[in-house]
């Protein structure tokens, strides 16, 4: 598929009255670049110190090819270094197999979750989607890792972002091991806690679907390794956490027959869709032992990512974003197709009762939302503020274009972007020193189609007053999720 020169078409129209659409963000950024930022509107606070990672498909094309899905494209990591009040910037792609042969030959050389090699059945047949290294990352005992569920996490160095390879944890990760993209880090012991869909071994209806957790100590050790069984193969992209529990819910976006993926006539895309017919199940996994401990089962839907989780009493609270249908895929198939639409879910609060099996669940806000964060040293705790990337309708909706602030009582207050920019997901840093959940501030990388570069946008978290914007001398491509550390790494 030859792909459409957006960003020519974007200029095209500064000079109309057509505000310009969300998908000039998702062009390449073929170059890599380290340099201080120096074109600041306000001021950076000499308090904020640290890192501000952030990972997501840097492009989604190659050559003349388009790639068939926007989980497709090849990671790449963006690293804004704050000290002193100065922000250093650096870009640079996860030197995966799949990108170096790629870039090499310029063309689809792997397949991926919806796309094809080009040249029909033989040159797809038996060969398994390839890991971009696309999705999150995190600093976690020692390593900074670039993370896709599609494979195991890929190590860089945390001042250049060189890729270092493959990472195993010292063979800890089995051959046949996936690591998700959101794994979480327990506040109470500072463990590392993941997980990734698997195979449990065979029987005589075939293979038996497992969710493999991984618990890595703040050594960045793994240190335990178990199955949980399930009944299907499950769409499990995120989990939640609390201090005892880590809880997934297998929902109704199911994989359908995965023997064509397997022989290659048709990709994982392909094959996955929403079966209102299958209701949502909650499975609660004690942290202590990594078993399973109660079921939960209630109406169908799908849970894609989790803000916070805690306990309250018998109950377990736990925040999240949920859809009831899985039309954003066909957006996610063609990026750069002007008439699909970003969008998000609703943000959800369920009521776990332990002692009773009762599941309640209600709307938190009404505002479309997505990617929910908040100050990760609450993590299994009781926070008082989320914050989400969220769509208003504008006139320019086709991407998430403002930022929500949402308290425990539902107060909501949301920041609309201007029209034609275009944010993402909003991620806490807690100011140096702090010791209060609110007491630090919330970063946002933001795309501006009218000049077709991206911006950094810091605002105090307990009120959202802006406190700077640092414009890049070029875009970003619309990236995933972020992470940041108070470490600063810098040659």
């Amino acid at each position: 598929m030859t792909v459409p020169n957006t960003a020519a078409s974007t200029a095209a129209r500064r000079g109309a009255n057509e505000v310009p659409g969300c998908h000039g963000g998702l062009e390449n950024l073929d170059e890599e670049h380290a340099y201080w930022l120096d074109d600041i509107d306000g001021e950076v606070p000499r308090d904020l110190t640290g890192t501000f990672y952030r990972n997501g498909p840097g492009r989604q094309r190659i050559g003349q090819s388009q790639y068939g899905h926007w989980f497709d494209g090849d990671g790449m990591l963006c690293a804004f270094s704050f000290l002193d009040g100065r922000v250093h910037f650096r870009n640079r792609y996860v030197r995966t197999p799949k990108y170096v042969e790629e870039t090499a030959a310029q063309r689809v050389l792997y397949r991926g979750f919806g796309t094809q090699v080009p040249g029909g059945f033989w040159k797809n047949f038996l060969k398994m989607p390839a890991n971009p290294a696309n999705t999150s990352t995190v600093w976690h005992g020692g390593h900074l890792l670039a993370l896709n569920e599609g494979g195991k996490p890929w190590k860089l160095d945390p001042a250049d972002l060189s890729t270092i390879g493959e990472y195993t944890y010292d063979g800890g990760l089995q051959r046949a091991d996936v690591f998700s993209a959101h794994g979480k880090v327990h506040a109470a012991s500072g463990d590392y806690i993941n997980f990734g869909a698997g195979i449990g071994g065979f029987g005589l209806s075939g293979p038996k679907p497992c969710l493999t957790i991984y618990r890595i100590r703040p050594d960045g050790r793994l240190a335990e390794r178990k199955q949980v069984p399930i009944a299907t193969f499950p769409f499990c992209h995120d989990f939640a956490l609390t201090d005892r529990y880590a809880l997934f819910f297998i929902g109704s976006i199911v994989f359908g027959n995965m023997v064509p993926v397997i022989f290659g006539t048709r990709s994982i895309s392909d094959q996955i869709t929403f079966d209102p017919s299958i209701p949502m199940k909650v499975l609660v996994v004690d942290l202590k032992t990594l078993e399973l401990v109660k079921t939960f089962e209630t109406s169908p839907g799908a849970m894609i990512h989790f803000g916070n989780s805690w306990e309250e009493g018998d109950e377990i609270v736990i925040d999240g974003m949920f859809t009831d249908n899985f039309e954003a895929n066909q957006t996610l198939i063609d990026v750069f197709n002007p008439s699909g639409k970003f969008g998000g879910g609703s943000y959800m609060r369920y009521r776990l009762n332990r002692a009773t099996g009762a599941l309640s669940a209600e709307k938190v806000t009404a505002t479309e939302s997505e990617f929910p964060t908040f100050n990760s040293a609450w993590t299994g705790q009781r926070n008082e503020v989320t914050y989400t990337a969220c769509s208003v309708k504008n006139g320019a909706d086709s991407f998430f274009n403002a930022i929500q602030r949402i308290t425990q009582g539902g107060d909501a207050q949301v920041l609309e972007l201007p029209k034609g920019l275009y944010g993402s997901e909003p991620l806490f840093a807690p100011r140096a020193g702090a010791t209060e959940e609110g007491d630090g501030y919330v970063l946002e990388v933001v795309y501006d189609a009218w000049s077709h570069r991206s911006e950094l946008q810091i605002y105090r978290a307990a009120t959202m007053a802006h406190e700077a914007t640092l414009k890049l001398r070029h875009h970003i491509p619309h990236q995933f999720h972020g992470h940041f550390t108070p470490s600063v790494f810098m040659h």
